[in-house]
């Protein structure tokens, strides 16, 4: 590194030039102040270096403090932000524990109104076309049941219930046909079951002997006409799917309602 040349160590120089033609104790004290002024300038120029290692520590103090207090500004902001949060849930469960306060009063409501809705629509059953009796029956009592278990919850109790009522109604959009043992005249005779809807229900045995369809006025079978035998059989066929389909007649009572 190249030395500089500074004030102190000039005016050293100087005085070394100029001691060269003083006497021997002269020369001697000189000396002496010319160390101890070098000494001093060695010792500023470690003062210097302190003083700029002093001021990069300085800077980097400064830097790191910059630092944390952005960092403590952004904790901040999320903590305000977190508050808002957790109210925000506090008023939430506050409301859901509202809410489930009211469970019970709901129930109380809503389980008389499913047990009338179970009671309606066994009547309906009873009142309707003997049709499939035994599995509509049972499906009833497996509601009741439903309702009278404590593991079936009240949301599951009225979806079973309202799947009853769709599959009642279903009933009256659709014709079908099914094999039935049935008793005529104290003998038992296997006929095929036919619906049509909820417009008529009729039976018919494959040797066609036996036809009758059911009356809901005197709420018994009534055999039927034979020009209605083959207008049945055709329904029955084009139920099973043996023949195309085509526009069926059906031998049906007047229904009378009540007002």
């Amino acid at each position: 590194m190249k030395e500089v040349l500074t004030p102190a160590r000039g005016v050293i120089a100087a005085a070394l030039i100029a001691g060269l033609a003083m006497p021997a104790v002269a020369q001697s004290q000189l000396r002496q102040a010319l160390e101890t002024g070098e000494q001093a300038t060695r010792r500023a120029e470690q003062v210097q270096e302190q003083i700029n290692q002093l001021d990069d520590q300085r800077s980097d103090l400064v830097s790191e403090f910059r630092t944390l207090l952005q960092r403590t500004q952004a904790a901040q902001l999320y903590a305000r932000q977190q508050e808002k949060v957790v109210e925000s849930q506090r008023r939430e469960l506050e409301s859901l524990q509202e809410q489930l306060g009211r469970v019970d009063e709901i129930t109380a409501q809503t389980t008389p109104m499913l047990l009338d809705m179970i009671a309606d629509l066994e009547a309906f059953v009873q009142a309707d076309l003997p049709f499939r009796t035994e599995d509509r029956m049972e499906r009833i009592a497996s509601l009741r049941a439903a309702m009278e278990n404590a593991q079936v919850p009240i949301v599951e109790q009225y979806r079973l219930i309202i799947e009853a009522y769709k599959s009642e109604m279903e009933y009256g959009r659709t014709i079908d046909t099914w094999p039935e043992e049935i008793d005529i005249d104290g003998n038992s005779v296997m006929v095929d079951m036919f619906l049509y809807g909820r417009v008529a229900l009729v039976y018919m045995s494959p040797d066609r002997r036996y036809a009758a369809r059911w009356d809901r006025n005197e709420q018994q079978w009534v055999p039927v006409e034979n020009r209605f035998k083959e207008d049945i059989a055709t329904a029955i066929k084009v139920a099973k799917g043996t023949t195309t389909p085509s526009v069926l007649y059906a031998p049906a009572s007047k229904l009378d309602v009540e007002v």
